[in-house]
């Protein structure tokens, strides 16, 4: 097993129309756009450019891949010989791309980059922009494999899960309830992924700018049961379900948590009873597009 991972730090995309889908991140959503490249964006976010979203033009939108952040460089290079010798496949050693960073491929083919970062993420803001990647929840044809990954190559624990394993709710070195989701889906890729606003009142925000700019939800405004949090989802130009976050359950003594499952019902999924996924929800989240 590798050193502990600290945080989600991005994730990738690819869309068909870059430029359609940079414009709804920037002027609705709330990211800006830092590095550009003729079929590649990197977007980040307003407050501090830290780096949450990677646009890639390709000839069908699919969820590529995603960055967990590791606390030092040496624990990228003994991330990367730990897990060549245990047969993960590595596509990227440390150093080829210029910073201490190692890429390798999930069981599901998604390409996963530990990455050197001891930049933590702040939590403070009501202004309604994100301030960091909260979670992502991964669909997957075989979901015991992936859970299995997670938890015994890299390093995750389960905090909760729904009943039939219908969704399992994994935590890194990081008092947050969550930063991965695993679901079994029909066919492997993205569920939704979420951004943090810091408060209740940022979620809130950025919902009133996303209506400002035409832009309903197809979910929430919410809570959770399971993590706690404030939710509210968005369908992006790709047809990639998005989420405003705040408020995710923190973990301080992990020692004492014991996992619980949760019934699937609409009572848990949204314990303030303001209504379930609606039918596009739904459909987008199990991969349909």
């Amino acid at each position: 097993m590798i050193q502990p991972i600290s945080h989600l730090r991005s994730l990738s995309l690819d869309v068909t129309e870059v430029d359609a889908s940079v414009r709804y991140y920037v002027d609705a959503y709330g990211l800006a756009e830092a590095q550009a490249a003729e079929d590649s964006v990197m977007l980040v976010t307003r407050r501090d450019a830290r780096p949450v979203l990677h646009l890639r033009r390709a000839a069908a939108a699919c969820f590529r891949g995603l960055s967990l952040a590791l606390r030092s460089e040496a624990a990228v290079h003994m991330a990367a010989r730990d897990l060549a010798a245990a047969g993960v496949p590595v596509l990227r050693l440390p150093g080829a791309s210029g910073q201490a960073s190692v890429l390798i491929a999930g069981p599901d083919g998604q390409e996963i980059e530990l990455i050197h970062d001891e930049d933590l993420p702040s939590s403070e803001g009501n202004d309604g922009y994100p301030l960091f990647v909260s979670h992502v929840v991964l669909n997957s044809t075989e979901p015991a494999r992936l859970v299995s990954f997670f938890t015994d190559t890299l390093g995750f624990t389960v905090a909760d899960r729904y009943e039939r394993d219908l969704l399992t709710f994994l935590r890194c070195d990081q008092p947050q309830h969550h930063c991965i989701g695993v679901s079994p889906g029909v066919a492997s890729g993205l569920n939704h992924f979420s951004m943090d606003c810091g408060s209740v009142d940022g979620v809130m925000r950025g919902v009133g700018r996303m209506a400002k700019m035409g832009h309903s939800p197809i979910w929430g405004p919410g809570r959770h049961g399971p993590g706690g949090n404030v939710f509210c989802y968005f369908e992006d130009p790709a047809g990639f379900v998005i989420e405003f976050t705040s408020d995710v359950l923190q973990i301080d003594d992990p020692t004492s948590w014991i996992a619980k499952e949760w019934p699937r019902e609409p009572d848990t999924a949204n314990v303030w009873g303001t209504g379930g996924p609606s039918a596009r929800a739904i459909a987008l989240m199990s991969g349909e597009r």
